[in-house]
């Protein structure tokens, strides 16, 4: 079960202003407390891990030797991407591309040793943090160590050569999935790293290239060995969730905050999209939300070091799984390559942004209402640039306030509630907690997001 949060203050029925529009149905959750599920993975921020790039030496010893700062800092779930030996041939730049898997029973030794892994999973649980690993079940490295016993596993062109689906990817060859080893193959690979190392989840690369029939089969083996297993898939369909997924990444959305910050779409179009997700999705489905990942630019150069900010305080105060790529929580503006050994420099660090993020996670982490609520547009201004919204979850409340323009602009709260409570803002800019009368104004500032929650007056 997860933890419900203690200090949060009572919350009350808001009773919105007759001025205030009620804008999209928005979305109501599958009540998730009311059930002993153990997802420890429900609403709460992941952390991805390139562990070639995360630190100097690239190494589990160094990761595991960061894990109580991460966990400081509210990270408590990690993604590692994969961490299997790479293949030799085809091999891209001078370090390979970790999606071509040369042995999926290894761990890369520019990594560490088997034990070190061991060691990092042990001591994540020890502190509370979970953790899942990449696996890539689409296509191995062109050098496979099952390549040469088991030749009849792998796809071939119409030639008779090893090959591929995606010309571009030419380190890697495709597994043949009409071979039913292969399915028994890699389902006992899915095994393994849960019954051997006790890894959480795992999420699996270009999942929907992988036929239905073997996330069907394989995905009800895994819950039965680990029932609390998270399974997320690099895809963007409900098809994913019925093959036993939890999990999906939302695209969609991703690529039209990429529109609307160059100014091709209306702000309006961001919140039918994030709607639009849970509309085509089972209820109980999660999106992951991000505003960047290996596969994309750094936020900063997408969205700037400005107009980020926004962006990111969407997608932590939307309902689903919140994702931060390592260096993204400070403002790293270079995207390691997959194919080099280059590291995140630590120390070029953007104090601001990173104050930002600890103040998402330290909200995403204390507000169960962001974890679990449906979620609710209410139209405070007249402003196409300020977006405003409602979590609720069990008769709590939280009202979120984002501006998504350059310019300061002046908020007006809902003008009625329930007789004595007024406003309270949650996690303030600085000490003092910032209460509010109903049909007060509140300041945004550029690019700045403010939360609130109605309750009792005198309370904070």
């Amino acid at each position: 079960m997860r933890k419900t949060v203690a200090w949060m203050v009572p919350v009350l029925t808001v009773a919105l202003a007759a001025g205030a529009i009620i804008s999209c149905q928005g979305w109501k959750p599958v009540n998730h407390a009311e059930e002993d599920t153990g997802e420890w993975y429900y609403g709460q921020p992941l952390y991805e891990v390139y562990t070639r790039a995360f630190s100097s030496e690239g190494t589990f010893k160094q990761l595991e030797a960061e894990l109580p700062r991460l966990k400081e800092q509210g990270i408590g779930n990690i993604w590692l991407m994969p961490v299997h030996p790479i293949g030799e041939e085809g091999r891209k730049g001078s370090a390979g591309c970790p999606y071509s898997v040369r042995d999926y029973y290894a761990v890369a030794e520019e990594y560490g040793t088997e034990d070190d892994f061991r060691d990092l999973v042990d001591a994540a649980h020890d502190l509370g943090m979970y953790v899942m690993i990449d696996m890539v079940l689409n296509h191995a490295a062109n050098d496979n160590v099952k390549i040469y016993d088991n030749p009849d596993w792998f796809y071939r062109d119409s030639t008779g050569a090893f090959s591929r689906e995606v010309p571009d990817w030419s380190d890697i060859t495709d597994w043949n999935f009409d071979n039913p080893e292969v399915h028994e193959f890699l389902a006992g690979v899915l095994l393994f790293w849960v019954q051997e190392y006790d890894v959480d989840g795992y999420r699996c690369d270009v999942a929907g290239m992988v036929p239905d029939e073997f996330w069907k089969n394989a995905i009800p083996r895994l819950i039965d060995v680990k029932p609390d297993i998270f399974m997320l898939a690099e895809w963007h369909s409900p098809e994913l969730i019925a093959d036993g997924f939890h999990a999906t990444y939302d695209w969609d959305l991703y690529h039209r905050m990429r529109d609307h910050v160059r100014g091709d779409i209306p702000l309006d179009s961001l919140w039918m999209t994030a709607v639009r997700w849970h509309l085509r999705f089972p209820e109980d489905a999660l999106p992951l939300r991000f505003i960047e990942n290996h596969d994309q630019l750094r936020a900063v150069e997408t969205f700037g070091t400005e107009a980020y900010s926004a962006y990111a305080a969407f997608i932590f105060t939307l309902p689903g799984v919140p994702l931060l790529y390592n260096g993204q929580e400070i403002g790293a503006a270079h995207r390691p390559s997959l194919f080099e050994v280059e590291p995140v420099d630590w120390n070029e660090r953007d104090d601001r942004i990173e104050s930002t993020y600890l103040r998402l996670l330290r909200m995403r982490n204390g507000l169960e209402t962001l974890q679990k609520g449906d979620f609710l547009r209410v139209k405070l201004t007249e402003n196409s640039e300020i977006l405003t919204f409602f979590r609720s979850f069990e008769g709590q409340k939280v009202l979120v306030l984002i501006n998504f323009s350059g310019q300061n602009v002046t908020v007006t709260l809902p003008g009625s509630l329930e007789t004595g409570e007024i406003f309270g803002e949650l996690y303030p800019g600085d000490d003092s907690p910032l209460n509010v009368e109903p049909g007060g104004d509140v300041l945004l500032s550029p690019y700045g997001f403010r939360l609130f929650a109605p309750v009792a007056r005198g309370g904070n």
